[in-house]
């Protein structure tokens, strides 16, 4: 029988109409995988022991990366997915928190009606505490106060505001997986014996990670940013940020000047693979037509928090809208929160495989990925019944194997704008 990862890398490549492709079926069971990758130390009350997720979204992630080993075998491919999943929290030293995510800035709250995520990652969302929670008299310094104030709330009125307000706020609920997950695409060239260019205007974790992952393919990947407003992962962790950017030329740009924007068109024009994660209007402001990019034969891999491309959402809180709180719940009776930020790692892997299998198969077309959709998705690779999750824990717990070896970066991250002259001559 073959494993949950191997099962799972099937449904995705079918999907991708590879039916027929050999899979290397060697993975870690579920909960073995889970625990070796580092996530148990990120999962489960800050006060409690270390739990195993009821999702085998290690599974998922290892069934990912062996897709793409099947499709890539030359290629110096991470160990497997699961490592990915919790690399930045063991480079961090960051722990659990049960109802406060890993890091600390998203917290589940019991409301009138239900639970909500809320992620305030932003320092700037707490000025808007007072109106969301109509409460301009309490002080809302702190997570404690937030909750007392939230605890009278309903769900439809507070998510409601909150995504007026663009603020990250999710429903704890469960999954719900779609059917089919990757679209289906137009074949419109011969497969080019080159590698792709691939223009990179995302930040942060998933669509970085993605980019990364198809620099190891062998893409020409150039990580674009605001001149005014880099990577805000830049400022973070630096060994972290160099394994997400390293090996990517770097362009810098002022996207209020008409000049720089039309060479940001140009770019973008010349592009085999786009990946953004920016909302409509961004793109609308910038100049950029996605769809006339996508009848041009592009590539577009369009990453989103949500289904609705105009609401905002992070890791942590768009894991919650996937489901992943509300499994939990139903299988530790209380909803946590599950891995770190996990719905970006896993949303970049997914959104590796869909580019690199439509560039190999002369495809091109709008792939459009959402951190809660892929997180529903990837619960796709088996959800343990009571009896089964009791048993994963103990096999991880009785598990002594050393944590998976984290990865070095090939280098250090290009300077902001360290490639401009030379690519942007090319335009």
């Amino acid at each position: 029988m073959p494993g949950a990862a191997t099962t799972y890398a099937h449904r995705l490549l079918a999907q991708l109409g590879l039916d027929a492709i050999a899979l290397d079926g060697r993975a870690d069971p579920a909960p073995l995988a889970w625990r070796r990758a580092g996530l148990m130390a990120v999962t489960g009350r800050a006060d409690g022991p270390a739990l195993v997720c009821p999702a085998a979204l290690a599974s998922a992630a290892d069934g990912v990366m062996m897709a793409l080993r099947a499709i890539a075998p030359d290629t110096a491919w991470p160990l497997n997915g699961a490592l990915l999943l919790g690399e930045r929290a063991r480079l961090l030293g960051l722990t659990r928190g049960g109802r406060l995510s890993a890091n600390r800035s998203c917290r589940l709250m019991r409301i009138s009606d239900g639970e909500v995520a809320l992620n305030l990652a932003r320092e700037a969302d707490r000025d808007l505490l007072p109106i969301l929670l109509a409460d301009h008299a309490a002080d809302l310094s702190d997570w404690a106060a937030i909750e007392r104030a939230a605890a009278g709330c309903d769900s439809t009125t507070l998510l409601a505001r909150g995504v007026e307000m663009s603020m990250a706020i999710a429903a704890v609920v469960p999954p719900r997986p779609p059917a089919r997950f990757f679209p289906a695409l137009k074949s419109v060239r011969t497969v080019l014996d080159r590698p792709p260019l691939v223009v990179d205007l995302s930040s942060l974790w998933a669509g970085p990670l993605c980019g990364s992952l198809l620099a190891m393919a062998g893409a020409q990947v150039v990580k674009v940013e605001s001149r005014t407003r880099l990577d805000g992962a830049r400022f973070g962790h630096g060994e972290f940020y160099d394994l997400l950017n390293a090996g990517k030329a770097s362009v810098t740009l002022d996207f209020q000047d008409k000049a720089d924007r039309r060479a940001l068109a140009a770019l973008v024009a010349q592009a085999d693979i786009v990946i953004e994660a920016s909302r409509p209007r961004a793109l609308r402001q910038l100049g950029i037509d996605r769809d006339a990019e996508v009848a041009r034969g592009a590539i577009w891999i369009g990453i989103t928090a949500h289904d609705d491309p105009d609401r905002i959402g992070f890791g942590d809180d768009a894991a919650v809208a996937g489901g992943l709180a509300a499994i939990m719940a139903e299988g530790w009776g209380e909803a946590l929160f599950v891995g770190d930020a996990i719905a970006d790692p896993l949303t970049g892997l997914h959104a590796t495989l869909a580019a690199l299998v439509a560039w190999r198969q002369g495809q091109a077309g709008l792939i459009a990925l959402s951190l809660a959709g892929t997180t529903a998705f990837a619960c796709h690779a088996g959800l343990a019944s009571p009896a089964l999750l009791r048993d994963w824990q103990a096999q991880a717990q009785a598990d002594d194997a050393p944590l998976y070896p984290l990865r070095a970066p090939v280098g250090k991250a290009a300077l902001p704008g360290a490639d401009n002259d030379r690519v942007l001559a090319s335009c």
